[in-house]
């Protein structure tokens, strides 16, 4: 728009009008909100505290919701809340809901979910379909017999921790015998070449599906 209004005929009355025209589209200001795009970043950014149980990786201050697949539960980051469904209905608790139980949300396999996400509980079918219990478990296995991580020293477990819709990378715990662990993340883009064709339509397979 700078482009065809950087005529002199152009003075600053014009310019007053010319933004207040196009308020309902646009803000004048330098803040814009992006639209949805699977694995997308936005400019859209907030500050959200993250729980003490997400990995310690990357910047997860922007990330609002996380989906705990083994639970089939959500939490949100804003107002510190998980939800789950019970009697047929979502509920919110500031505790660790029922289906967690006996669930070490420290070692457990988490979801970031896209920072722009609202509400995914309502859309529970499409996380359960792209994020199966246990399905996770065949990234270790990959990292391991394609050498993704490198340098990985002899004798070291790794075992998938967490993936991140916002970087589009699975992060990975590295145990050595001795229990010391460090953080590892691998692209999904070099997981999913060897995830099973039938799960390249989803998430945990590396696809782009639609919402």
């Amino acid at each position: 728009m700078k482009s065809l209004y950087t005529s002199a005929s152009v003075g600053k009355l014009g310019l007053a009008l010319l933004c207040g025209s196009f308020l309902i589209l646009q803000s004048c200001s330098s803040s814009t909100r992006s639209t949805y795009y699977p694995y997308g970043t936005t400019s859209y950014s907030a500050v959200y505290t993250p729980p003490s149980w997400a990995p310690a990786s990357g910047n997860l201050t922007n990330v609002r919701y996380y989906y705990l697949p083994d639970c089939d539960a959500y939490y949100d980051a804003s107002n510190q809340q998980f939800y789950s469904m019970s009697n047929g209905a979502w509920i919110s608790s500031g505790s660790v809901p029922g289906s967690c139980a006996g669930t070490d949300l420290s070692q457990d396999f988490v979801v970031m979910l896209n920072n722009t996400t609202n509400q995914p509980w309502l859309n529970n079918s499409f996380y359960q379909s792209n994020y199966p219990t246990r399905a996770y478990d065949a990234y270790g296995n990959i990292v391991v017999s394609h050498n993704l991580i490198n340098n990985l020293p002899q004798g070291y477990a790794v075992i998938p921790r967490a993936f991140n819709e916002n970087t589009n990378d699975v992060i990975f715990v590295e145990r050595d015998p001795s229990g010391n662990i460090v953080l590892n993340t691998v692209p999904m883009s070099n997981i999913s070449p060897y995830m099973p064709p039938e799960s390249r339509g989803y998430y945990y397979g590396g696809g782009y599906p639609s919402r």
